[in-house]
């Protein structure tokens, strides 16, 4: 009968040794991935984000001059039983400011994934010292993905990758340009005011 208990008890001495082991190991299973995933992390904030479409003119000596991305855009819902979807972008005016050119161009990098066809023009309205333009809206009708803020353009092309907007009969006032294929917008906003 004591061998049975000694059995037991060396039994449940195993079990708490390996709880214990098992414990450890996924401490440091846990300590690794961490590890791990923060240093992915903080690798990818030093590298470069590639984009799928760079925006440029040129100023009047012929030199390109690249628009830059608008970093501080993010997006938001309003409403209640119309719902619209909006891109937001900060402060009351873009760095970009083309005064002297008749034309911006659309450089596409992934030809594969974006259409020309859905590059959008639009006009941005300021509320509360921001710049705002509706993408879509939805309502107990259906989806309209368009709104009074996109302007008409065509897409002029000059090479495989390369489209031409005309820009000059735009009326002073904020735009941006967005690439939005249905409810869909890509973000990378490139703003400039007129």
């Amino acid at each position: 009968m004591t061998t049975n208990n000694t059995a037991k008890g060396d039994c449940k001495s195993q079990t708490h040794s390996s709880r214990i082991a098992n414990s450890a190991e996924r401490g440091l299973l846990q300590l690794t991935l961490f590890l791990l995933i923060a240093s992915t992390g903080w690798a990818q904030d030093s590298q470069t984000v590639e984009h799928l479409f760079k925006a440029f003119y040129y100023d009047k000596d012929s030199i390109r001059i690249v628009i830059p991305e608008n970093e501080h855009a993010s997006t938001k819902l309003t409403g209640f039983m119309v719902h619209k979807a909006k891109i937001v972008l900060l402060g009351d005016k873009a760095k970009t400011e083309l005064t002297n050119t008749d034309d911006i161009f659309i450089e596409v990098m992934d030809t594969l994934q974006l259409k020309p066809q859905f590059f959008r023009v639009m006009k941005l309205k300021v509320k509360k010292g921001n710049r705002e333009a509706t993408c879509w809206s939805n309502s107990p009708l259906g989806v309209k993905d368009s709104s009074s803020d996109f302007i008409p353009t065509t897409l002029y092309p000059i090479r495989d990758n390369i489209y031409r907007i005309n820009i000059k009969d735009l009326p002073k006032g904020h735009y941006l340009i967005i690439y939005q294929e249905g409810l869909s917008a890509l973000m990378e906003p490139y703003d400039f005011d007129k």
